[in-house]
């Protein structure tokens, strides 16, 4: 049976389900200078104080919303890791401003301290700081132009390592002055799987397109990186195939939040999906090691609000939000799943058959090409999708990667759902029609469920 499944199956899918609650995250910092010419802080000098008291800055990364970044890297790696920094301030500077960076390991020891660790400090041959160091804010600008930061893992060991990279001043360092690199170097985590004293590495699988969901309040994300499909001659016992599973791992959840008061759609990413991205050297890494796509889905909150009812601003803005935190936690892409939105709450607006297809076409153009795009197809959201004169003349299909049916239940039999062929021998309890654009090889027909033990 399970061979028969696998032949009609262009997507299997891993799911479990689980709500959960959003979470936002605040930053605050301050450190800055001005005087009434061009400004250079170097070390040794220090800004006045009626300076400080009016105007605020803080050193902020481009690949993480606080001031600890971590830095994944594999040993004697060709390709070294970059980031881009700038220098922002509350309010545009009168004229422009100048402060310096650096690298301060003395700072190791105080942060190993304080916060229980038992990091080296990263060797200075290791890393370079671009423009010397020198972060200029124009006048009349709040945020400097970006100062390039590379990491080289040559030479390095296997293990832990503390860069602070911190303004230069005599004063006292403080929170926003410093920006904590926490650059994990591991040796290469191949495919590989270990019974007794006997290892063998199994390749991910190509023949087959796998997609595992996780819920990240329910499972840690690596457990995707341990499912493997291993097929036996019936007669000679001879293992003639063994595969990796999960060239898709899709991690739950982010949501789709409403602020009353603005107006506002409100991409919304869980406590647990922060943390799980946030320490991706532990959860994330060796799956990308293995060739596997990270993606995150993105759900309804029961706000009334969702992909069908949103203006061309809320698309926009959205779009924008989703944009920062796939390129912020270099994810691979982004599935969308539009259930649970509640839609025909009062005072809410009416689902409509443009709204959807304008949000995919958006978060294309915003993703590019590089990077994935799927969609699940569910109930009303997508039931139009083969229909262009519905959808405003957007063909779903042209702008996505991947779509699969979304009906699974751990209360049911695995379903199957096959839109290009209604005469299937498998009955099709949900038939679907033929999202404009998608070619059969880019729908999976096959759902299977997380049953447990009690199910």
């Amino acid at each position: 049976m399970k061979r028969t499944i696998m032949k009609y199956a262009r997507i299997i899918r891993f799911f479990r389900g689980a709500a959960l609650v959003a979470a936002a995250a605040g930053l605050a910092g301050l450190v800055g200078a001005c005087t009434n010419e061009t400004v250079e802080y170097n070390y040794g000098q220090q800004p006045d104080g009626t300076t400080l008291a009016t105007v605020s800055g803080t050193l902020r990364s481009a690949k993480s919303l606080r001031d600890r970044i971590p830095v994944q890297m594999t040993e004697n790696a060709a390709e070294p890791m970059t980031d881009r920094i700038v220098y922002r301030l509350n309010q545009p500077a009168a004229q422009t401003l100048t402060v310096t960076v650096a690298p301060d390991l003395s700072l190791v020891d105080t942060y190993n301290a304080t916060n229980k660790t038992d990091l080296q400090p990263l060797p200075a041959t290791a890393v370079t700081v671009g423009n010397g160091g020198m972060l200029t804010v124009a006048a009349g600008k709040s945020e400097s132009e970006p100062l390039e930061i590379t990491f080289s893992a040559d030479g390095l060991a296997s293990g832990s390592y503390l860069l602070p990279l911190a303004l230069q001043t005599d004063a006292e360092t403080a929170e926003g002055q410093v920006l904590y690199y926490g650059i994990t170097v591991r040796a290469f985590d191949e495919n590989i799987y270990q019974d007794g004293d006997n290892s063998w590495e199994i390749p991910l699988d190509t023949e087959w397109t796998t997609v595992f969901y996780i819920n990240t309040s329910e499972a840690q994300a690596q457990y995707a990186d341990y499912v493997a499909l291993e097929t036996i001659q019936k007669d000679e016992f001879k293992t003639t195939k063994q595969a990796s599973l999960g060239n898709i791992i899709v991690l739950r959840i982010a949501q789709v939040d409403y602020d009353t008061a603005s107006q506002r759609v409100i991409f919304a990413p869980t406590s647990d999906l922060f943390y799980t991205l946030e320490h991706s050297d532990k959860y994330i890494a060796q799956m990308k090691d293995k060739g596997r796509k990270i993606c995150v889905c993105i759900e309804g909150a029961g706000k009334g609000i969702g992909f069908c009812n949103m203006t061309d601003a809320q698309i926009a803005d959205f779009v924008s939000q989703v944009k920062s935190f796939v390129e912020t936690y270099d994810l691979d892409g982004v599935n969308l799943w539009d259930r649970g939105s509640g839609y025909g709450k009062e005072g809410m607006p009416a689902m409509n058959t443009t709204s959807y297809p304008k949000l995919i076409k958006s978060m294309r153009e915003a993703l590019g090409e590089e990077r994935l795009l799927t969609v699940v197809d569910h109930e009303e959201p997508t039931e139009y999708f083969w229909d262009t004169e519905a959808t405003g003349g957007i063909a779903v299909g042209d702008y996505i990667d991947y779509a699969w049916h979304g009906y699974v239940s751990q209360n049911e039999t695995i379903e199957f759902c096959d839109p290009y062929n209604s005469s299937s021998m498998f009955p099709q309890v949900h038939p679907r029609k033929v999202i404009a654009g998608l070619d059969k090889n880019r729908y999976g027909t096959v759902n299977v469920p997380f049953y447990t033990d009690g199910s």
